[in-house]
């Protein structure tokens, strides 16, 4: 049997490498010798303008050249392999190397491994992969028979999906407020420090937390590290209380959860920056030796307070931590609306084509900060992302189905 020539019809695998070799090599190089010609995708309608003009390209080509050996090759399952193949490391590599900052390798910085989505090699591995699930799909799509429904579903859903999110990537904004209690903000930052004026304000009425008990643990009173044995917790609720440190039984005799120093002792006060504070009863379990003492985890206005049990060894609280926080926001919209709601973490709220979500605080003040950063996203291509997952899910249920129904009948 005479060996096939590379290049010689019909084309397999060996080419399908041959290509994502010359792609990646292309890309690299594009990247590295015009780094300011970043592969951005046109805001709309220009996003809408390319995807209708690369759904044209693959319609012509379907049609018009629908016999050539490039289209046989393209629509073939060795494309797809090598195609999904470079894409989905590509993905990985995402995962791998952290984006949209510098990296210490100047490699990395010279092929834009850190800016992936705005890279040529990315943009080159999209048009690879689109091209061959779109012409796979027109395959099977044009003309329609029942029995591809499941086939069609699975992979046009899969190509709407990526195409609108690569489409739609010019087009989604997300962006930081800082809000202060009291006062209204319109104004919010992008990723790149640019300042954008939104058609909506927000005014933080509240700003809240709700914190967990806070926790104990024993350190050395020469290294100021934590003392611990083995792999074993040595951080303990207040509320767990009582537990054992190592050698020492502690028990909370009086908890306050706002509290200030008089003296050596602690007192139940109402002031901004007040933080907990608890008595402790400690027992040697060896010794039987107790001694009683207070400890505080401290705050932005208070030093931490430690309870020094021994010569080697001192209890600390550290400071509580937050178990949920929200914000009482008044929206005001361009048309003389006001909307009154309150944000929590995964808790969205949704207006006019914005998410806003509760994104920070100030950490610093703690419970008492009056400062609420929230993020408001904008995507409008979602929908049809979220039609092409759809369809992908549908799709693979038939293909489910069919396949059980074969082995059925193959019984």
């Amino acid at each position: 049997m005479t060996k096939r020539s590379t290049w010689q019809t019909p084309w397999s695998y060996r080419e399908g490498w041959i290509v994502v070799g010359g792609l990646a090599i292309l890309g690299i190089v594009w990247q590295a010798f015009f780094p300011s010609l970043k592969a951005q995708i046109p805001r709309w309608p220009g996003n809408l303008i390319l995807g209708l003009l690369f759904i044209s390209i693959l319609l012509g080509i379907h049609f018009f050249s629908k016999k050539s050996a490039f289209h046989k090759w393209l629509s073939s399952v060795p494309a797809a392999v090598t195609s999904a193949a470079f894409y989905c490391g590509l993905a990985i590599l995402m995962g791998i190397i952290p984006q949209h900052q510098q990296s210490p390798s100047l490699i990395i910085n010279l092929t834009g491994l850190n800016q992936l989505t705005s890279s040529w090699l990315f943009a080159l591995a999209n048009v690879y992969f689109l091209s061959s699930l779109g012409l796979a799909t027109l395959k099977r799509f044009i003309p329609f028979k029942l029995k591809n429904t499941g086939y069609i579903l699975n992979h046009l859903g899969l190509w709407i999906a990526l195409t609108a999110a690569a489409l739609g990537s010019s087009d989604l904004q997300r962006l930081s407020m800082n809000c202060q209690e009291g006062q209204a903000e319109w104004r919010a930052t992008n990723q790149r420090g640019q300042v954008i004026e939104l058609p909506i304000a927000i005014e933080l009425l509240n700003f809240s937390i709700d914190e967990y008990p806070p926790k104990l643990t024993l350190i050395d009173n020469e290294t100021g590290k934590v003392v611990t044995e083995g792999k074993k917790n040595q951080y303990f609720s207040v509320a767990e209380a009582p537990f054992q440190l190592l050698s020492y039984k502690v028990e909370v005799e009086k908890l306050l959860g706002e509290a200030g120093l008089i003296g050596n002792r602690f007192e139940r006060v109402n002031e901004i920056g007040s933080p907990p504070a608890a008595q402790l009863k400690v027992t040697h379990t060896k010794t039987g030796e107790t001694t009683n003492g207070w400890v505080s985890s401290g705050s932005f206005r208070q030093q931490p307070y430690a309870f020094k049990i021994s010569g080697e060894h001192s209890i600390v609280m550290l400071p509580p931590e937050p178990q949920k926080y929200q914000s009482a926001i008044r929206i005001f919209t361009q048309d003389g609306q006001q909307l009154e709601t309150t944000l929590e973490v995964n808790k969205p709220f949704k207006l006019g084509g914005w998410k806003l979500y509760q994104l920070s605080y100030d950490t610093e003040m703690g419970k008492w900060s009056t400062l609420s950063v929230i993020e408001l996203v904008r995507d409008p291509w979602i929908p049809a992302v979220y039609l092409g997952i759809f369809m992908l899910l549908a799709g693979t249920l038939f293909l489910f189905r069919d396949g059980t129904k074969k082995r059925k009948e193959q019984l």
